[in-house]
């Protein structure tokens, strides 16, 4: 798309958006505090006490404006000045308990009326747009949208269209980031249908890492003869690398490998992912064998690393 197609696409949404905030705040107008007297508030009560001067930055308004507005809101009882301990002259700023409760009545005033937004909307469409937003959010660099470990759910049970996103995240982020072929697809393909075909829901597992219904990440076990165990399938989506999330699943596989009393897991990778295989090692993998291979467009070392348990 070009360039004159996307600021179209953007200042589209925008429109909409503008409207759409306009009705949700509709209530703000409707009580004796203006809009940016109620974003003041509502940047106190998110940090729990800040500063004039964070606010100023947070909120990017004048500070003779806002100098008048915390003057109003302080003559109201809403906001309460503390002197700071190491500077008498200045002070941070705290909500009253009106203030607090004028806030949780605006909180549950907007929740209802987003709840009426989405309600003709079946709860697919929910994930999707609050899964949007906040992927719009972290591209953006808003404030607080960065993903956090906490907001990601891991599960084990396999749900219609799972195996086909594995599939296709493995397709797709092998080909961008090593530029394997179409071949690697077919091979996580024939792999996954032999795990489904052989799966024994007590000696094997799946954990899917998603975040408002999308896959973040996955890792596999798979038994195999002799009380051996095979890791499988570890990815994690380059959005939700760095919080965490790849030593969560390798945890939870390892600790069922342990109950499972497995002597030996195993897995299988290239010596082009360095960066799992240092994830692999912390977990106290140790590569046995690294043998020359052509492999899905490629000439690379093909390695085993073995867990002793």
């Amino acid at each position: 798309m070009s360039d004159h197609g996307i600021i179209a696409d953007i200042r589209q949404f925008n429109r909409f958006y503008t409207a759409q905030l306009g009705l949700l705040q509709q209530h703000i107008f409707d009580s004796e505090y203006s809009l940016t007297e109620v974003r003041v508030l509502y940047e106190i009560n998110f940090n729990k006490q800040t500063t004039a001067t964070g606010i100023r930055e947070a909120l990017h308004i004048d500070a003779g404006y806002l100098s008048r507005i915390l003057r109003k809101l302080e003559k109201a009882g809403m906001v309460l000045k503390h002197p700071l301990p190491e500077d008498g002259r200045s002070s941070y700023l705290t909500l009253s308990e009106r203030g607090r409760r004028l806030m949780v009545k605006m909180g549950t005033l907007s929740d209802d009326q987003i709840r009426d937004m989405l309600s003709h909307l079946p709860p697919a469409h929910h994930q999707t747009i609050a899964a949007s937003m906040r992927e719009l959010r972290r591209l953006l660099g808003a404030p607080g949208g960065q993903v956090t470990l906490d907001q990601i759910d891991i599960r084990t049970d396999l749900r219609p269209g799972d195996i086909g996103d594995i599939i296709a995240l493995h397709g797709q982020l092998y080909a961008a980031e090593y530029g394997y072929d179409h071949r690697f697809e077919h091979y996580v393909m024939e792999t996954i249908h032999d795990y489904l075909v052989h799966a024994d829901p007590r000696r094997d597992r799946l954990w899917l890492a998603t975040s408002h219904g999308r896959l973040a990440g996955v890792v596999a076990i798979q038994h195999r003869e002799g009380r051996q165990a095979q890791l499988r399938w570890f990815l994690i989506r380059p959005e939700y690398r760095g919080i965490g999330l790849g030593k969560a699943l390798m945890q939870q596989a390892m600790e069922f490998c342990k109950a499972q009393r497995f002597k030996k897991v195993y897995l299988l990778t290239t010596d082009q992912q360095t960066t799992a295989a240092a994830l692999y090692k912390k977990c106290g993998f140790v590569k046995k064998e690294s043998t020359p291979a052509s492999l899905w467009g490629h000439e690379l070392y093909e390695e085993r690393y073995e867990l002793e348990l």
